[in-house]
């Protein structure tokens, strides 16, 4: 059936037209030929500068994943950096079509960070510079919009850099205390009469040395790593983001007690050394699953424990009554 159109109609209709066109044209902004022109060969040669000016701390950074157990997750957080950023890409803004001069501020930053980690031989200071310069760099090419949308992937890059000596011993010193008192507490609850005496546990004549490898400073990096992940992929409230990170650290602490234990058990009943190696070896295996599965488990929970209530207008109200 033909439809008639009035002028009215008619200029409404263009009007409500070059509204929706101008919203998609906020939404997607073709890159113009200032960009095209100058900012590809621009992106290029930084990334060639950023190569050439860190490849040594680059160096440094992998050859610490590779060697030391406790940041073997490095690997993956560039990876699921990015994926992040394909997660929060339907809430990309506009990107700027001017330089942000504020942005070099950032990158200001990043450079005397840079001096001064070579000037008190500061690997990690060298490292976390990385951070500034990324944010700076993003800030000044596509505007703070796209910098304040880019904020949870770059700060998850946080989590790739080894910590500093001192506070990864003092760190891994707490936590070696907190196992060996949470882990007696357990084998005295499972009837085994354990004693604790500084990092050491002795069960009977069974003597369990809790050292700094067993500390759960691999774990605990590896579950907090997880937890900002998921949290920066939830959406429904910032209070499900503080839940999951808030979980991090006692989900940690209680599986490496959970594993001490198991190991305490087992070496009673498997007293030679293969058997005994073997078993502690498995159990180092079977605690990051098992951490990852409990963080699941907290996440699911909670999010069947705590539902936001959906806000609705009176126009959702009346249009939810008429139908339409």
């Amino acid at each position: 059936m033909p439809v008639r159109t009035t002028p009215e109609s008619a200029t409404v209709a263009a009007k409500g037209g070059s509204a929706k066109a101008k919203a998609a044209e906020v939404l997607v902004q073709p890159p113009s030929a200032w960009w095209v022109g100058f900012g590809l060969p621009a992106a290029v040669a930084f990334s060639l500068a950023f190569l050439y000016a860190y490849w040594p701390t680059l160096v440094w950074i992998e050859q610490t994943w590779r060697n030391e157990p406790d940041y073997s997750h490095g690997y993956l957080v560039p990876l699921l950096a990015m994926l992040l950023c394909w997660n929060r890409l339907d809430q990309l803004p506009g990107v700027s079509q001017r330089v942000s001069w504020a942005g070099v501020s950032l990158i200001a930053l990043a450079v005397v960070m840079r001096f001064a980690s070579r000037l008190v031989y500061a690997d990690f200071l060298d490292a976390w510079s990385l951070l500034p310069l990324i944010a700076g760099v993003v800030w000044t090419c596509f505007g703070f919009s796209v910098l304040r949308w880019a904020l949870p992937p770059i700060a998850f890059l946080f989590l790739m850099i080894p910590l500093p000596y001192q506070a990864e011993s003092l760190l891994s010193w707490k936590l070696q205390g907190v196992a060996t008192d949470l882990s007696t507490v357990m084998l005295r609850v499972l009837g085994q009469p354990a004693v604790s005496e500084g990092h050491v546990i002795w069960v009977n004549d069974l003597k369990l040395q809790v050292e700094e490898a067993c500390s759960g400073l691999r774990i605990f990096i590896g579950v907090a790593a997880l937890a900002f992940f998921w949290a920066a992929m939830v959406r429904r409230s910032w209070l499900d983001r503080v839940v999951l990170i808030a979980a991090a650290v006692p989900l940690a602490v209680l599986v490496n007690s959970v594993r001490i234990t198991v190991v305490g058990l087992l070496y009673q009943v498997f007293d030679d050394t293969v058997s005994q190696a073997k078993i502690h070896d498995i159990s180092g295996y079977l605690m990051i699953p098992l951490a990852f599965g409990l963080l699941w488990l907290v996440k699911l929970y909670w999010e069947r424990l705590y539902r936001p209530l959906e806000q609705m207008t009176a126009r959702d109200f009346v249009q939810g009554i008429d139908g339409t």
